[in-house]
């Protein structure tokens, strides 16, 4: 059994975001109720297409690139293996209506995830801060308003007393360029989170960003930093907070991120219960560069903005800010469904697999970020803590692999049981469409929550 590369060194006080003078945050609002039905229709269809789209060019892609390392002669090695593997995988998915791979939900833990580190303090018990130059993105500097700077669109800019993390830290990976590079700095004694995106802990030759995944002591350039207060609603005020925040979406990154806290069993549970809303990301997110009459908000509460890259200008994508959630009946392959309730109640099923159900049933899921496929996001591998005993019970297990930390095996085997082994071993697909069955949904778009800061669209 592997331990967390830098292990989180604080507990989270449950709930987060738990307003005590204020309107009631949106991450602890349970399902309202969901769209009408001819509204539900069409969203959900149309997020099927999007997956079943995106699926669709990525397993064409990886074909070119197996005839090509055939071309070349690479079929004996590894990496011809591995894809070939995945283009099996995919195709496999696609049968019987299933739309591809990446309508699958998959919880991110380790790539494009955030670990959580403890701010810098002196002696006296003071956060350190310091200066950290706002790197470029796509080529335009990035001014970050959420902390004083300086500097110019020509020369750069440069943020001022922005908190430092407390000894050596991971941003968040894969170890290359394409990393979100994100990392949670948290002040424990003031309940903030310091929210960074595209940290830089390693320059190559030319003074650029070698990306995310790389350990460092130092932030030497950040592309944004944001912060929020976890005693407050977990949104954005548009009048009194700046523009944007370090997600798309202007949300927080511990809004709805899975966390060991959340899966503590009480005695005599069989299950952890988790009690707030998640999230997810997926490909195309609704955008109309130039609003008409007739055309549906780019966002609603509680995102204030949207991730324009690769948007849609369609009036039945989903929007940034809207939930979907479980419906009552499940469907597999081949017209196979099971009510949701039963699955939860399944004890055959590991806790973790129906505590997950169970959320996504009662809580569901906010979409806050584009992504390449349906996923979700707990807290990276290298600083979530939990031991080993509660993550044996949570996976059903006997053991824990030794390359794998305790948090890790328990997201591995739920991700299993959502790819594969739910609903006579289908996974737990966002729908399915054939001739045979019809078009068969597995989540509803729940009612959007009513906004009580203004929305700007």
């Amino acid at each position: 059994m592997a331990k967390p590369e830098f292990p989180r060194p604080f507990h989270f006080e449950l709930p987060l975001f738990e307003s005590q003078c204020g309107p009631a945050s949106p991450w602890l609002q349970a399902i309202p109720g969901v769209k009408p039905d001819d509204i539900n229709e069409k969203q959900a269809r149309k997020t099927y297409e999007i997956f079943r789209d995106f699926a669709t060019t990525q397993l064409e892609e990886d074909k070119q690139k197996r005839q090509a390392m055939i071309d070349n002669g690479q079929q004996g090695t590894p990496d011809f293996q591995d894809l070939q593997d995945s283009i099996a995988q995919q195709e496999a998915k696609f049968e019987n209506g299933g739309g591809g791979k990446h309508q699958f939900p998959f919880i991110n833990h380790n790539d494009f995830s955030f670990p959580i580190y403890r701010v810098k303090r002196d002696g006296q018990g003071n956060v350190l801060t310091g200066d950290v130059k706002l790197q470029p993105y796509d080529s335009k500097p990035f001014p970050s308003p959420w902390f004083p700077r300086s500097g110019n669109k020509q020369s750069g800019f440069m943020a001022h007393s922005v908190p430092l993390p407390d000894g050596k830290f991971r941003p968040g990976g894969p170890e290359d360029p394409g990393a979100d590079g994100n990392i949670i700095l948290y002040d424990v004694s003031n309940h903030l989170e310091y929210d960074f995106w595209q940290v830089t802990t390693a320059l190559d030759a030319n003074g650029l960003s070698k990306g995310g995944g790389i350990p460092g002591e130092k932030i030497l350039a950040t592309g944004s930093v944001s912060c929020f207060d976890t005693r407050g609603v977990g949104v954005r005020d548009p009048e009194i907070d700046p523009n944007g925040s370090s997600r798309a979406t202007g949300l927080p990154y511990l809004g709805g991120l899975l966390l060991p806290e959340d899966l503590k069993m009480k005695a005599g549970e069989d299950k952890p219960t988790i009690k707030h809303a998640l999230i997810f990301a997926m490909p195309r997110l609704r955008y109309f560069k130039k609003r008409c009459a007739g055309h549906p908000p780019n966002w609603v509460y509680p995102a204030t903005r949207t991730e324009f890259h690769k948007a849609i200008p369609h009036v039945d994508a989903l929007a940034a800010g809207q939930r979907i959630c479980l419906r009552d009946v499940l469907h597999g392959r081949d017209g196979l469904k099971e009510g949701t309730q039963d699955l939860i109640k399944d004890k055959s099923l590991p806790p973790i697999v129906r505590s997950f159900l169970d959320v996504l049933y009662n809580y569901g899921a906010y979409l806050v970020d584009g992504g390449g496929g349906f996923g979700l996001a707990a807290e990276d591998i290298h600083t979530a803590v939990i031991e080993e005993e509660q993550a044996l019970k949570l996976a059903g297990l006997d053991a824990i692999d030794s390359q794998l930390t305790p948090w890790q095996a328990v997201l591995k085997t739920l991700n299993h049981y959502l790819f594969a082994e739910l609903l006579g071993k289908s996974g737990l697909a966002f729908a399915y469409d054939d001739d045979t069955n019809g078009f068969r949904p597995n989540f509803s778009i729940a009612e959007d929550l009513e906004a009580f800061y203004p929305q700007q669209n």
